[in-house]
């Protein structure tokens, strides 16, 4: 993925030489990756992932650029209710948002178990066995 497929899927620039792109690009996929329980990225024979990974890809990376670079400052406080509001709340929520605009190709590349298991209640009732009806 280059700079330019990156300003494509997120609508931000990003200005990095070199070196810095891909020591990122690097650390995203391999966080992505962990995310997604894999060992790396599928890609194929020349190293290129497909639109809907790349489009996850940028957008997980823009979330983790601005949470690396974002502190805790405070932005209010209300005395009354005593409420005090941090920047980085919204930064730290974009993961959230990740999951929930990209939620069909996180299920679709993720290899992490996932499985619910429904346990059926047994209700004895009238002389009868109800197995979860």
């Amino acid at each position: 993925m280059t700079q330019e497929d990156y300003t494509l899927w997120t609508g931000q620039t990003i200005d990095l030489d070199d070196d810095q792109w891909s020591k990122t690009l690097e650390l995203a996929s391999l966080r992505l990756a962990s995310f997604l329980c894999l060992e790396e990225l599928p890609a194929d024979d020349d190293g290129n992932l497909p639109l809907d990974l790349q489009q996850l890809l940028a957008n997980f990376m823009s979330a983790m650029i601005a949470l690396q670079g974002s502190t805790e400052v405070v932005e209010s406080k209300h005395v009354r209710n005593f409420t005090i509001n941090f920047k980085t709340t919204a930064v730290a929520n974009a993961f959230a948002k990740i999951g929930q605009q990209y939620g069909d190709i996180i299920e679709k590349y993720s290899n992490c178990d996932l499985s619910v298991s429904v346990e059926r209640t047994r209700r004895h009732c009238c002389g009868h066995w109800n197995y979860g009806l």
